[in-house]
């Protein structure tokens, strides 16, 4: 009897599981519940696996993600920009109800936070990113290293800046809502644990001495910290003025 795959229609020999042409798994016409359960389940925790993957070295090695991308090892981990979209959708969602208790105490300044948080926050983050990208190029140039390089390190760090500020989030406003000593120690705490990791990030990934690459922090922290000030403050005062 002929096997054709029933994807893209090629003739199949009776030995192949997969077609040659398209890739897809040469099955019954009935699907039984039991295989769609299977492969709901395969594709989940694949993608689970891969979170766990990525995540977990983002958050305690420094650099490492930009390294492994560096050097080819890709597939065992999700994508830089697709990690990055995930964890900031995450933060994003954790901040939308905290915009709505704000809006039920605060009427007008709520609406103009909640335009500035939903509206504007993620497009001036993604603004950010090859901007900080461009600060590390023009500091850490070297022979053979292109713009990508030091935008793959720009995503994985704003990553965790989200992951930093989601923790910080919650900390605050869902835990411990009513601690004004908390919330002033856990901004302190999130500033430093930022500096640190990205200190170890930079020197493991330009592989630069100590004392230089803790001279070219304080750099780009400048340039960061005066462009970001210049882009949410243009920003801020648009929206005021609509």
């Amino acid at each position: 009897m002929e096997r054709i795959c029933k994807n893209c229609e090629k003739k199949l020999d009776n030995e192949f599981k997969y077609c040659p042409s398209c890739g897809q798994e040469h099955k019954d016409k009935v699907v039984h519940f039991k295989q769609f359960i299977l492969d709901f389940l395969g594709d989940y925790f694949t993608f689970d696996s891969l979170i766990i993957r990525s995540v977990k070295p983002l958050l305690i090695k420094p650099g490492f993600l930009t390294n492994e991308f560096i050097v080819g090892r890709r597939v065992r981990y999700i994508p830089p920009l697709r990690l990055f979209i995930f964890i900031s959708i995450i933060f994003f969602l954790i901040l939308g109800p905290v915009e709505k208790t704000v809006a039920l105490e605060r009427n007008e300044e709520a609406e103009f936070l909640d335009n500035f948080f939903n509206v504007w926050f993620p497009r001036l983050f993604f603004l950010l990113l090859p901007l900080f990208a461009l600060f590390l190029y023009m500091l850490f140039r070297k022979p053979g290293r292109f713009y990508l390089t030091h935008f793959i390190f720009s995503i994985h760090l704003h990553a965790f800046i989200f992951v930093l500020l989601t923790l910080m989030v919650v900390l605050i406003d869902y835990i411990f809502p009513s601690s004004v000593f908390l919330s002033q120690w856990s901004l302190i705490i999130t500033m430093f644990l930022l500096q640190l990791y990205l200190l170890i990030a930079l020197k493991r990934v330009y592989d630069q001495k100590w004392l230089t690459t803790f001279f070219k922090l304080l750099m780009v922290n400048i340039m960061y910290v005066v462009s970001a000030m210049i882009i949410f403050s243009g920003a801020a005062a648009l929206i005021f003025y609509m």
